[in-house]
């Protein structure tokens, strides 16, 4: 792995880094010693290492600065660059080949490289889209030479990282009696044990397989001669899924299939007209039951094992009033709903060398075009939820029925793009600048089942470009700028200016070499300037008035018994100012090589957001209404990032070691907020995401009630309904004697963590190869009431109970059970208490991890042995991915640090060949 500035280029909007050596759009050919950016890449090769359909989840621990948040299964991985800068929670901007895009039209076959781009002279020529960062994307092309032929086939199995069960259906009936007895304030058995305990169904082991079958197959094509170059790619990954079903068309299916064709064309002619065309298209078809899938994983860990078998002995499936949807039965018995989409991609890019006029001076053109359709299928049916031979509920066994919805679900984006660029040396002068035009068009049709009006268009332009200088090969600087604009603003606010001036300096490199022959490269770099960010979540055209039935709105007649009469209101007071958010940054860097071993780069980074999109909860509550949406938000973020690669070579030993950190952490400078009741629970002044509520101090005694069971009068009264012995106690921190809100402090930090980490080491010896990958993070937290409520709060909802339950408070002498010098948790009960589930300190758990991301081992076999049939690379490997992870959450609560409910995160044993020919 190696983390370096590739050259630039200029395409779309502004010159932009281009990580590849052919490519049509024109380069500011700046070495990477003279580039004056803050980036960090990665070559697409490193991402077969994870196998998945989506490379989102394949980027863990690769590029400093870029932090990664695990997704469930296959769904896709969240990615931060240089942590947040907002607190409307924004999402890094992707490009493909030099034009927006969604990461769903790539596979991780397809990709050459990866480059995150961090600072504001990176970022400047984006003008709108680049206040959170971007990662760029450039696809595979054609080679000058034969035809290379490509084949890569992978298979293997996957299963749950961590799948946490519940107690057994006896601790169930155990700690259930405990519950009853505490809501009837004295010991009462509710089961018999062992009478009573009929069912002990692991709903886990019934509705999930032990492993899902993963396989990939690539072919590809790769060649071309001077004025033609090509590639062609055709691929399919699969994931049979985890789900214990059938796999015909009458029922329930987790598989997943993927197909993609990719074709890359580069030419040039008449030593003017230079070009692409670039093709994709990809399906993907998705099967699952035919039942919400989020809340079957809610009843797989809230349902409890004791209440009936997963079928009846006649084949029927149990169910009650209770608890009416049968786990198992939910993937058996409902049909199977099926998911087609489709994503089709082409780009078509010219330029018109004008040497004849002057020397480096062109000209381009370009034009993009990409769309995602999705249609749907769901074979249906019912079954009679059958207990004890009697059915329980209204719902009867019904035949199938087919529904089918197909192409109503759509989005589609068209780009126009207008360039000219120039460059020439004179000298030990060397100027290079760029400027393009781009008019982008997004519309997405959420159109279901025919019914119009779902329809939304965005739209914006943008002229961007660079200016770059270097003198000697030793002092470089560059001027970025963009003047774009959004039609989510009222005219004459719609554009905006955006401009970042970097400089580096050469202290030691080849030219210009160090007294020190131990030191090979030394570089110092800067950055100012500024980007801007126009998407936010509170939705757009905030300069005009909404009007619906919103928070309840209405009004009431009558006197001694009123009725309600719901109406329409104003959603918001309409701000016709409202304009782009932007952010400042700064960025200083040093980059290093010693020993001809070990690259060496250290970034430091201040961003500074200012006009964040914000409700103006300044304005007083007299004011009658939801208040206008101001750019009065501010953020500052600051951190750095440190990476460091080692490769040697012992003999016929080759060896590379390789680490990275980032950094980040930020404060909310001003978000007129709503109803801070006091500085300790004020979030301006603290980061985002920071956890509010009450500290716990313990749990109440027996000792703090009286002989009638009242609270003692000296203790402060909770406002959250009584209490008794065994519940959460609070500190009372403002003194008057109550616990209510005015008690809320700041508990525990963000989901995200403020340092990511990772470490690499890659062997070769005579064949054999051999690379490992561990990362993790430090400083993030997590509220186990959100974050994992039905594997946390017992019974409740008539739920299930977890190993987290065994800490809890209890004294009852007579059964010999006294926990209240160990307690842990709080008494158990059967009924809803408030008081509990307060967000409090009890809750909050670090979720640190350090996580083993993948072990692989391969042999390519010598070539002497592949000439005589004509193979020029055949190398097979075995690959484990995630297959250890370190974290105290996982220790001591049986989760997954990174995905702690609903479909679990994956670990996987694959194997693999890959040949060329």
């Amino acid at each position: 792995m190696k983390y370096k500035h590739n050259i630039l280029f200029c395409s779309l909007v502004g010159c932009m880094l281009w990580a590849g050596a052919v490519q049509a759009q024109s380069p500011l050919n700046v070495p990477e010693e003279l580039s004056t950016l803050s980036t960090s890449s990665v070559k697409g090769e490193q991402l077969l290492k994870m196998p998945t359909t989506n490379f989102t989840n394949s980027l863990f621990g690769l590029l400093p600065g870029l932090t990664v948040l695990q997704g469930g299964g296959m769904d896709n991985a969240s990615l931060n660059i240089r942590g947040l800068g907002s607190y409307n929670y924004p999402s890094v901007t992707y490009f493909i080949d030099g034009y927006q895009s969604d990461f769903i039209l790539l596979s991780p076959s397809e990709i050459e490289s990866i480059t995150v781009l961090k600072d504001a002279a990176a970022l400047a020529p984006f003008g709108m889209k680049g206040a959170h960062g971007i990662v760029w994307i450039t696809t595979k092309r054609g080679t000058e030479g034969k035809p290379v032929v490509g084949v890569d086939f992978q298979t293997g199995v996957q299963m749950p990282t961590v799948l946490s069960k519940p107690l057994s259906a006896t601790e169930y009936a155990q700690l259930y009696n405990e519950a009853y007895s505490n809501d009837a304030g004295a010991w009462t058995s509710f089961y018999n044990i062992p009478n009573d305990v009929k069912y002990n169904t692991d709903w886990y082991d019934k509705v999930l397989k032990k492993s899902a079958l993963f396989d990939r197959q690539d072919v590809s094509i790769r060649g071309g001669s001077a004025t033609t170059k090509y590639f062609v790619l055709l691929g399919h990954a699969g994931n049979s899924g985890l789900y214990a079903s059938k796999n015909d068309d009458s029922h329930s299916s987790g598989r997943f299939d993927q197909y993609l064709v990719k074709a890359n064309l580069d030419f040039s002619m008449l030593k003017i007209f230079e070009g692409n065309v670039n093709i994709n298209g990809r399906i993907e078809d998705r099967k699952s039951p035919n039942y919400n899938e989020y809340k079957l994983w809610q009843n797989l860990a809230s349902y409890p094992n004791i209440i009936y078998p997963a079928q009846n002995p006649n084949g029927s499936f149990p169910g009650t009033a209770i608890h009416p949807d049968n786990p198992y039965a939910s993937i058996r018995a409902l049909g199977i709903k099926t998911l087609h989409d489709r994503t089709l991609g082409a780009n078509f890019n010219l330029k018109e060398k004008l040497d004849f006029i002057t020397p480096g001076l062109y000209i381009q053109q370009g034009v993009s075009l990409s769309s995602w359709t999705r249609g749907t299928r769901i074979v249906s049916r019912d079954y009679t939820r059958m207990f004890n031979g009697v059915a329980q509920t209204t719902h009867r066994d019904s035949n199938y029925k087919v529904n089918d919805d197909w192409g109503t679900n759509q989005w589609n984006r068209l780009q126009f793009l207008l360039g000219a660029g120039y460059s020439r040396e004179f000298g030990q002068n060397t100027f290079q600048t760029a400027v393009n035009y781009l008019q982008y068009v997004y519309n997405i049709d959420d159109n279901l089942n025919g019914k119009a009006g779902l329809n939304n268009n965005y739209a914006y332009q943008n002229i961007g470009g660079r200016v770059f200088y270097d003198w000697n090969k030793r002092v470089s600087a560059e001027f970025g700028f963009a003047f774009g604009g959004s039609d989510n603003y009222k005219k004459g606010n719609r554009f905006g200016f955006y401009h970042a001036l970097s400089a580096a300096y050469q202290v030691f490199n080849e030219q210009h070499p160090s007294a020190n022959a131990n030191i090979n490269r030394l570089k110092l770099r800067a950055s100012v300037g500024s980007t801007g960010n126009d998407v936010y979540n509170e939705g757009r055209y905030l300069y005009e008035r909404y009007y619906g039935s919103y928070g309840g709105g209405g009004f009431a007649t009558g006197n001694d018994d009123p009725s309600w009469h719901s109406a329409i209101g104003l959603k918001y007071v309409p701000n016709e100012r409202i304009f782009a958010e932007k952010a400042y940054k700064y960025n200083i860097g040093v980059e290093a090589k010693f020993f001809n071993k070990w690259d060496v780069m250290i970034d430091a980074f201040l961003n500074k957001h200012e006009g964040i999109i914000t409700p103006d909860y300044s304005i007083s509550d007299i004011f009658g209404a939801t208040p206008p949406y101001k750019n009065i938000g501010k953020v500052t973020n600051r951190g750095f990032e440190v990476s460091t690669l080692y490769s040697n070579a012992a003999g016929k030993l080759t060896y590379s070691i390789g680490a990275n950190a980032s950094y980040a952490k930020n404060k909310i400078d001003y978000m007129a907020e709503y109803n801070a009741t006091s500085e300790s629970s004020a979030q301006t002044g603290r980061p985002i995401g920071t956890r509010f509520g009450y500290e716990a101090t313990g749990f109440y005694d027996i000792n703090d009630f009286d002989s009638n069971g009242n609270l003692l009068p000296s203790l402060p009264k909770p406002s959250f309904g009584n209490v008794a012995p065994g519940d959460v106690k609070y500190r009372d921190l403002n003194g008057d004697n109550r616990i209510d809100p005015a008690d809320k402090t700041e508990i525990g930090k963000s989901y995200l963590p403020t340092l990511t980490y990772a470490g690499t080491i890659n062997l070769g010896y005579e064949g054999f190869d051999l690379g490992v990958l561990v990362q993790g993070v430090q400083g993030r937290e997590v509220n186990l009431l959100d974050d994992a409520r039905q594997k946390t709060v017992a019974f409740e909802n008539n739920g299930n109970v977890y190993a987290i339950a065994k800490n809890r408070w209890a004294y009852y002498p007579a059964q010999g059970i006294d926990t209240r010098s160990s307690a842990q948790y709080p008494r158990l009960s059967l009924l809803s208490n408030n008081n509990n589930t307060q967000p409090s300190t009890l809750w909050i758990k670090k979720a640190n991890y350090l996580r083993v991301r993948y072990i692989e081992l391969g042999y390519s076999v010598p070539k002497r042995m592949l000439d005589e049939i004509g193979v020029s690379k055949l190398r097979i490997y075995v690959n484990a991915t995630n297959p250890f992870t370190f974290s105290s959450l996982l220790t001591d609560y049986d989760l997954d640090p990174e995905v702690l409910s609903g479909y679990p995160a994956l670990k996987s044993v694959t194997m693999g060949v890959s040949l060329k020919f």
